[in-house]
């Protein structure tokens, strides 16, 4: 069969061209020009598809994986771009072009040398990169020291991760060893009158004498050494579990609220530890808290045992490490020690479980990532090419392209090779039918509406190739 010559629009005398203004015939031609551009674009064979969720509300940079009220929106990039949220809308503004006004920058996908590249926005908004950890499967996100961890609103940063597989147990990095001055024991005489204000007991013994923890004075200065130890064991619930799990946080004197010392010192001799802390079995974690506790305005410690359960975080009562927030599920997240790694979980939380992107972030076609900045969270995927359709550029503002329409219209219709023009009627037919259906009218006919309004209508319903035909048939 013989092939077909394509359909093409009818090209016009150049008086009749003329009737268009010249800014008008230019902002058109960038119209139809972007699908153009965008299907011939050269460089990587790979683009990023990022969807966007945004959380109508607006509550302490938390994300509800849960609710149904989001607004989703899907890009295909290509280059590099940064994403930027006016509102509750997600969009991407080319490397070097200005960001809308009141616009909030939340990443930034770099391009380099056929590889994308995550990293932060610049200028930097001062919100962390959240790596969403329930869309890191099967195994999970791998803990290494230094990392941050975000449950809810709570955030803990891994201080150490002992394993134990060669044989020594380390001890517990709490960071003893640079806070507080140590206390010395006193010997003098006359204090063999004083009184230890836990056990009344009078003078120093063999093997436990007096000290000044703090700054108390008067029948109260002095106290045993194993007098105190046994106060904070009881206090900080030390030694209760069998595998040597507890919470640790430093201690202060409940009378004068001063800050205890870590250790003991007496003269040259080597410091001994003012708290006997239970061993640890390995494997084990230490969280450090880095949300200080409103009560006692101070941070805390989560020495945890992995050597035969893992562990649970949550708000129930049968967690490990429990916290009672409201931001927190029953059982949130948990940790795992497997094959000589610290696996962390997500349980389906309502909140997540989010861990700090500490460096930028090279995309894998194999791994999709999800990052969670606010109440944004956008998950980005790499794929060829071929495989996704590139969205044209932006239109114009409604307004502006109603006027735009009008004012071309107006010109071609003052045109008379227009009129014997049928791809010009055709398009123009195809363009009604289109916004009569997605306006769900079934009433109406080409005589009973104008073309400027129907080109109104169109830019109103966002029928930007209705937009683009009739602005490109127009001349």
């Amino acid at each position: 069969q013989a092939r077909q010559p394509a359909c093409r629009p009818r090209v016009l005398p150049r008086r009749d061209r003329a009737t268009v203004n010249l800014n008008e015939r230019r902002v058109i031609m960038a119209m139809t020009k972007s699908s153009h551009n965008s299907t011939h674009a050269t460089g990587s064979a790979h683009m990023v598809q990022v969807t966007a969720s945004t959380w109508a509300r607006d509550s302490h940079d938390l994300f509800d994986f849960e609710t149904q009220q989001l607004h989703v929106k899907t890009l295909s990039v290509k280059g590099s771009v940064t994403c930027v949220r006016s509102g509750h809308v997600v969009d991407v503004t080319q490397d070097g072009a200005a960001m809308p006004s009141g616009a909030d920058s939340l990443i930034r996908v770099v391009e380099r040398a056929g590889s994308f590249w995550v990293d932060r926005a610049l200028p930097a908004s001062g919100r962390k990169l959240w790596m969403v950890v329930r869309d890191i499967a099967p195994m999970g996100h791998r803990l290494t020291e230094a990392d941050i961890i975000k449950l809810g609103r709570f955030k803990f940063r891994v201080r150490q991760l002992v394993t134990g597989e060669d044989g020594k147990s380390a001890r517990p990095d709490l960071g003893l060893d640079d806070t507080c001055m140590p206390c010395s024991p006193e010997t003098a005489e006359d204090l063999k009158a004083k009184p230890c204000r836990i056990c009344l007991m009078e003078g120093p013994e063999e093997g436990d004498p007096l000290i000044m923890p703090c700054q108390c004075k008067g029948s109260i200065q002095y106290v045993h050494l194993g007098c105190l130890r046994q106060w904070t064991t009881s206090r900080l619930h030390l030694g209760e579990d069998p595998l040597g799990s507890y919470f640790y946080r430093p201690t202060t004197c409940e009378l004068c609220h001063a800050p205890l010392p870590n250790y003991m010192a007496s003269g040259d001799g080597p410091r001994t530890p003012l708290m006997e802390l239970p061993a640890t079995k390995a494997p084990y974690v230490v969280l450090e808290s880095t949300l200080r506790d409103a009560r006692q305005q101070t941070r805390g410690f989560h020495v945890i045992s992995l050597a035969e359960k893992p562990v649970r975080f949550g708000r129930g009562h049968e967690s490990d490490v429990r916290i009672a927030d409201v931001s927190m599920s029953r059982h949130h997240a948990s940790i795992r020690f497997e094959h000589g790694r610290f696996l962390l979980h997500d349980n389906n939380s309502k909140f997540g479980t989010l861990v700090a992107m500490k460096r930028p972030r090279q995309l894998d076609a194999s791994r999709p990532l999800a990052l969670q900045i606010g109440r944004t969270v956008l998950s980005l995927s790499l794929c060829p090419a071929s495989s996704v359709d590139v969205p044209p550029t932006p239109l114009p503002p409604p307004a502006a392209i109603q006027s735009l329409a009008a004012s071309v219209l107006a010109a071609a219709s003052q045109t008379p090779a227009l009129a014997e023009d049928r791809t010009w009627t055709n398009s123009r037919r195809d363009f009604l039918a289109r916004s009569e259906a997605a306006a769900g009218s079934r009433a109406g006919s080409a005589g009973s509406v104008t073309l400027p309004r129907l080109a109104a209508q169109g830019a109103e319903l966002g029928d930007a190739d209705g937009i683009r035909i009739i602005c490109r048939m127009s001349f």
